[in-house]
């Protein structure tokens, strides 16, 4: 649940929420800290189509797990759906489980971030949208546009 005080949309505290879903040429997260390489495209061309893309590419994901939620299982994917929320593919998908540090003050929220490569095979030239959800709840979305490489000319 949301509610707006002074212009500002505030977040149900008790509810995780994305903090960034990126696409990127490169991405890892190491120490707490995601590293990128090319990030924040939203057009990728592949070599045909049905196909895959000739290299993989990244796909860099941010979630804010609230105090209450933290110190529990929690299963997470990202998933490709073509533009009529058909499945295309799953990216990545896994369990996870945010900790409590000792020392860290009560209520405090903890960030979730995973990168990593991504391949899928892709049907068709079009708009692909790359969404991520928390134990089967979509939680945010980002989109590309897919389109097939041009046929080198003959001359």
């Amino acid at each position: 649940m949301t509610r707006r005080t002074r212009g500002q949309t505030i977040s149900d505290p008790d509810k995780i929420t994305l903090d960034y879903l990126l696409v990127a040429d490169g991405a890892q997260v190491v120490g707490g800290k995601l590293y990128l390489l090319g990030g924040g495209w939203d057009r990728l061309t592949v070599p045909q189509l049905p196909g895959r893309p000739a290299m993989p590419f990244s796909v860099a994901v941010g979630v804010n797990v609230p105090w209450s939620l933290t110190n529990r299982k929690m299963s997470f994917s990202i998933d490709v759906h073509d533009t009529d929320g058909g499945h295309v593919g799953q990216l990545v998908g896994g369990e996870f489980e945010v900790g409590r540090p000792t020392g860290l003050r009560s209520g405090t929220p903890q960030r979730f971030q995973l990168a990593g490569p991504a391949v899928p095979e892709l049907p068709a030239a079009g708009r692909y949208v790359i969404q991520c959800a928390i134990d089967g709840e979509v939680i945010g979305h980002t989109a590309i546009e897919v389109m097939a490489a041009s046929p080198a000319a003959s001359g």
